[in-house]
């Protein structure tokens, strides 16, 4: 990471922007540099991004626990929730119900951020055609392509063991 900000070429703050726009004396550096109005903008847009990508990673958490728990109850109390069908069904659906709301809000998390950053994309390739993107796809997708990857793994194997206990309870029964 260290790496990247001592490269010029790969990583312009947002201040250096903006004094780029305030000390440009030629006319036509001026008019090639980030106005201020464009550099709130740009700020804006990676602020949204930086928002949707902490809750996405608060939700991860969060539904992370709450399956764990889940597991936990069922793996360390077998005979109390095994012996009554009524509270494994209760278990396993919750299990169940939990991880199809956590698919679900990670990919329409994970999509919103990919607007944004489409846009913030589009906007800094309109306003700042004088600089590297730092936002072009090239440089970020693919390891957010690899961890939205994992993510979903994650959620696929609770998935898959909730079934798992579910067919196991229940042909035993």
């Amino acid at each position: 990471m260290a790496e990247s900000r001592d490269n010029p070429a790969r990583f312009v703050s947002l201040a250096t922007l903006f004094g780029q726009a305030m000390k440009a004396d030629d006319p036509k550096a001026r008019e090639s540099a980030a106005l201020p109005e464009d550099i709130a903008v740009l700020q804006a847009y990676v602020d949204l991004i930086n928002s949707e990508r902490e809750t996405i990673w608060a939700r991860h958490n969060a539904l992370l626990v709450a399956n764990s728990l889940i597991i936990g109850a069922l793996a360390i109390s077998p005979t109390a929730l095994w012996g009554k069908e009524w509270a494994a069904l209760g278990m396993i659906g919750a299990g169940l119900l939990i991880s199809a709301a956590w698919l679900g809000i990670t990919l329409q998390g994970w999509s919103a951020m990919e607007r944004h950053a489409d846009r913030a994309r589009a906007f800094t390739s309109a306003h700042f055609k004088h600089l590297p993107n730092a936002l072009d796809e090239t440089l970020c997708d693919r390891a957010q392509t690899h961890i939205h990857h994992l993510i979903l793994l994650v959620i696929v194997v609770f998935m898959l063991m909730y079934f798992g206990l579910g067919y196991i309870r229940f042909s035993l029964a």
